[in-house]
C-alpha cells in the first residue's frame, strides 16, 4: 500500500437502534409482574410512600407510574428480549434488582429451597431444632439465601423483598448493562430519564395528571 492509498474503518456499535421511534410500552409491557409489583404496594396500606402526604383519592401505585413513564422513553428496538431486559433492570424486577430488594428470608424457608445435600453441609437439626450450622460464615449464608430465593417463583419472592421504589434503583453493574444496550451514560434514574426525554422529545419531559 503506498501513501496515496486511501484506507477506511468500520466500527460496530452494539447500542440498540430505534425501529421506527416507536417506544417500548407500544411493542411489550410485562404486565403480570408489574399487577403483582402493584398489588403489593397496594397492601402495604399505610406504608405506602405517599400516604403520609395527604389523600389522593384517584391515586395509582407508584410502581405503575413509573412503569408507564419509562415504557414511553425506553425506545423499541431490533432486540426485544434485551429491551424487556433493560426494562426489568430499570425497575429493579429482574434477578439482579430482586436480590437488591431482598429484605430477609426465615431460615425454614431457605432450608425447603435447598437440595438434600445443601440442607445437610448448611443446617442443623439437632434436637428437633433448624438452625445455621456454626461454622457457616455471613458470606456463606448470604451466598445460600440468594441461592434460595432464585429457585422462587415471582410471586413468593415478593413476600420477602422491599417495593422498588424503597430502594435507590439498579445495581452499578445493572447500570453498565442498561446503558450499553440504551447507548446511555446514566447512573440514577433521573438521569436516564433526562438522557431519553432529550433524545425523544427534545428535552426533560413534564408529567401532567389530569
Amino acid at each position: 500500500m503506498d501513501e496515496h492509498t486511501a484506507t477506511t474503518s468500520t466500527t460496530t456499535h452494539t447500542t440498540a437502534t430505534p425501529s421506527a421511534a416507536r417506544a417500548f410500552i407500544e411493542r411489550q409491557l410485562p404486565v403480570s409482574k408489574l399487577s403483582k409489583e402493584s398489588y403489593k404496594e397496594r397492601k402495604s396500606n399505610m406504608g405506602q410512600t405517599l400516604t403520609a402526604l395527604g389523600k389522593w383519592w384517584g391515586r395509582k401505585p407508584l410502581v405503575l407510574v413509573r412503569a408507564i413513564i419509562q415504557g414511553l422513553l425506553l425506545p423499541d428496538t431490533d432486540d426485544t428480549d434485551a429491551d424487556r431486559e433493560t426494562f426489568l433492570a430499570l425497575m429493579t424486577m429482574d434477578d439482579d434488582g430482586m436480590l437488591r430488594r431482598l429484605d430477609a428470608m426465615p431460615a425454614a424457608k431457605i432450608y425447603g429451597m435447598l437440595t438434600p445435600r445443601e440442607q445437610a453441609e448448611y443446617f442443623t437439626t439437632e434436637g428437633g431444632k433448624l438452625a445455621w450450622r456454626r461454622e457457616t460464615g455471613k458470606l456463606d449464608r448470604k451466598s445460600v439465601t440468594h441461592r434460595a430465593f432464585l429457585r422462587m417463583g415471582y410471586d413468593e419472592r415478593l413476600l420477602y423483598c422491599k417495593r422498588p421504589e424503597e430502594i435507590d434503583g439498579p445495581s452499578p453493574e445493572a447500570w453498565q448493562r442498561i446503558n450499553a444496550h440504551l447507548g446511555t451514560q446514566a447512573t440514577s434514574l433521573a438521569e436516564l430519564v433526562a438522557e431519553l426525554g432529550a433524545r425523544r422529545f427534545g428535552g426533560v419531559p413534564r408529567v401532567g395528571d389530569v
